[in-house]
């Protein structure tokens, strides 16, 4: 049985510690999917602006949905059966 990570990459890497904005931002520029850093970006941007005033949920929510994409991106079993679901070859 073969893995994806020989073929694509996708091994386990050792995860960043995530404990700040900046932490997120520098573990997406390298564990994240393409696009990532930008998306998270506009998307903290929005729910900071729509927050009513002290309440970051919005914001701790979008730093949430962001850091669980670095976790998923490290799981070679997760990216394995992604690229199943999209039918193995990458075109769907």
């Amino acid at each position: 049985m073969t893995s994806a990570q020989p073929q694509h990459g996708w091994g386990a890497m050792p995860l960043p510690e995530i404990r700040t904005a900046n932490d997120l931002r520098s573990a997406l520029g390298r564990y994240g999917f393409p696009g990532d850093g930008e998306r998270f970006e506009e998307e903290l941007a929005a729910a900071v602006g729509a927050s009513p005033r002290n309440d970051f949920t919005g914001a701790a929510a979008v730093a949430r949905s962001y850091r669980h994409r670095v976790l998923i991106r490290n799981s070679s079993e997760i990216m394995k059966a992604l690229e199943d679901a999209r039918g193995g070859d990458g075109t769907t």
